[in-house]
């Protein structure tokens, strides 16, 4: 999969529609950091419009204030997320972290089968299939002297379209291997 990238949005909604997506994540966040709505939508590179009504929609959608502010004389006043904006922020933040870290973690993508390390892999082909209703029993050459048994179901057997004399890709995954000494 090297040469496939994953994307993914995250947004949050409420009854099906979008309230709080990527930019207005940013929105919010540069909020709390800069304590000012104009400041926040210059380094945002968008209007001070766009950016109040990002803030408004929110408003509309939940009946509750994303921002508090304050008036003060010579640009003295400060605009602050709400302890509703706070909340809105931190349910994005903790679902983009989520993912991001899903992302980062190659265990977790084996364990949904989207991407394999170099460990524990063998190349084989199918010598032969012996199929009943649940299980198949496989016997797979790895190499001239060398034969793997396997026992997966026979739906994994129909999923992957195995037959005899096709090359797999072999895949151990364990928590336990036990070992016996061979007689010399």
């Amino acid at each position: 999969m090297t040469d496939i990238d994953i994307n993914y949005k995250i947004w949050l909604e409420k009854d099906g529609e979008n309230i709080l997506g990527k930019g207005g994540a940013e929105l919010l966040q540069l909020i709390d950091e800069t304590n000012d709505l104009g400041k926040a939508s210059q380094k945002m590179n968008c209007s001070y419009k766009y950016a109040w009504n990002i803030l408004r929609k929110i408003k509309k959608r939940y009946e509750n204030p994303v921002i508090t502010r304050r008036g003060g004389k010579d640009g003295g006043g400060q605009t602050k997320l709400s302890p509703f904006g706070r909340r809105l922020l931190r349910i994005y933040n903790r679902f983009q972290d989520f993912i991001q870290n899903f992302l980062k973690d190659p265990e977790m993508w084996e364990s949904y089968g989207l991407k394999v390390g170099e460990k524990n892999v063998l190349i084989g082909t199918i010598n032969k299939i012996e199929k009943d209703d649940q299980v198949c029993k496989l016997k797979i050459d790895i190499s001239r002297d060398q034969l793997l048994k396997s026992i997966i179901t026979t739906e994994s057997v129909n999923d992957l379209k195995l037959k005899e004399n096709k090359n797999v890709l072999i895949i151990i995954k364990a928590t336990e291997i036990q070992l016996k000494k061979i007689s010399s």
